[in-house]
């Protein structure tokens, strides 16, 4: 079971979208995406754990931002829909 999903405000079923929009104290725009989430609940880190997963991260962004140097912002959003819809596709 997905414990994501993405899904176009257009898309919406009435009753979800008004559930969103009543959660956010606004309307949805008609070209925004919703994004909902569901995690199990956990102690956050501390001490060194934190301090090993905070150096983790920044190392993932380096290399992530390391990996799209050169490559315009255009191609960069190009990618992440291709991506985006890839997952919608296999998600039908």
């Amino acid at each position: 079971m997905a414990n994501i999903a993405i899904q176009k405000a257009d898309e919406l079923p009435s009753d979800a979208r008004r559930a969103v929009e009543q959660v956010l104290g606004r309307a949805l725009e008609h070209d925004e995406e919703v994004s909902i989430m569901a995690l199990s609940p956990h102690e956050a880190p501390t001490g060194e754990a934190r301090e090993a997963l905070a150096r983790q991260l920044e190392d993932r962004i380096s290399k992530t931002a390391e990996r799209v140097r050169g490559v315009s912002t255009e191609e960069q959003e190009a990618a992440i829909d291709e991506a985006v819809n890839h997952v919608r596709s296999q998600q039908k």
